[in-house]
């Protein structure tokens, strides 16, 4: 006689929850409350997104791997109208923050509150089960705020950085570069001399995008295929170094490249660039993400 067992998933899926009964209509009026109150701070985080393209495409990856979770989870997630004590204290959680940064005039408080109302608000939508599958968006969205703030702080040391290891690396192939620092102190600019060829390090050689946008991709693949937070937290760092390095190699093969392409410089600039980011996220989301693995066979166990 045997028995067979049901195959085991690898893979855990939160287990359903129960909507606590009541008013739904209260939790759709609570979201428009929700996202009343922070359109403004939403308005200014999507302007500042697209005003500098070193942080554009963060937003790309942010909304793909909406899509990709929505898809992803398509069978397991409903709309519910959760109006229990998690979605409240959520919620809760966001407008007081909101109320303390208006008293004390922090408006990064603001931006706190906003990551709170995101979660409520999913949470009042989809439940405990979809805000779970969410939750890595709400991640992403506190890294893009960081991005903003962190831009004009980093962009000059970045810049140095990339300049001064673009140099050495020449400096290494025997080709005499120099590095000269020019304009004012309000407005330096970094220039890169190869033979007689004189190269502007400007904001978009910081690789800031890719050193951000690749730690972001990162953190969104890791959590959505369910890496251990271990694991994650390692690709982090891993994640900016290589977007550092794959930058420098842009910077290398634009400088290398310039003499052959003396009538079309932009144009081999711009394809350069683009395929450095594309595939630098690429290679960084190839590393990051893990593959769900295939349900396991029943098991058949022999009774004598």
């Amino acid at each position: 006689m045997t028995e067979i067992l049901p195959p085991t998933d690898p893979v855990s899926t939160p287990k359903a929850t129960t909507v606590p009964a009541g008013h739904p209509w209260m939790a759709w009026l609570l979201i428009v409350c929700t996202a009343t109150v922070f359109a403004p701070v939403t308005l200014w985080i999507l302007k500042e997104t697209a005003s500098k393209q070193q942080i554009r495409q963060s937003l790309v990856l942010l909304v793909a791997a909406a899509v990709l979770v929505a898809w992803y989870h398509r069978k397991e997630l409903r709309v519910v109208g959760d109006l229990g004590n998690r979605t409240l204290c959520l919620l809760g959680l966001a407008f007081g923050l909101v109320g303390v940064a208006r008293m004390l005039n922090w408006p990064l408080l603001v931006l706190l509150g906003l990551a709170f109302g995101l979660a409520g608000s999913l949470q009042a939508l989809f439940g405990r089960s979809g805000y779970h599958f969410f939750r890595p968006l709400i991640i992403g969205v506190l890294g893009l705020v960081v991005m903003i703030l962190a831009f004009p702080v980093l962009d000059w040391p970045l810049r140095q950085l990339a300049g001064i290891e673009a140099a050495n690396v020449l400096n290494a192939l025997n080709l005499a570069p120099r590095l000269n620092l020019a304009g004012s102190a309000e407005d330096p600019q970094l220039l890169l001399t190869v033979g007689t060829q004189v190269f502007h390090v400007a904001t978009e050689c910081n690789g800031f995008g890719l050193i951000t946008s690749g730690a972001l991709l990162s953190v969104l693949a890791a959590t959505i295929s369910k890496r251990s937070w271990y694991v994650t937290l390692l690709l982090i760092p891993l994640s900016m170094a290589l977007g550092f390095v794959i930058n420098l190699l842009r910077i290398l093969l634009i400088s290398l490249n310039a003499p052959y392409f003396p009538g079309h410089y932009h144009v081999m600039h711009e394809i350069i660039g683009t395929l450095s980011l594309w595939v630098g996220l690429g290679v960084i989301g190839l590393i990051s993400w893990r593959a769900r693995s295939a349900p396991k066979p029943p098991r058949i166990i022999a009774k004598n």
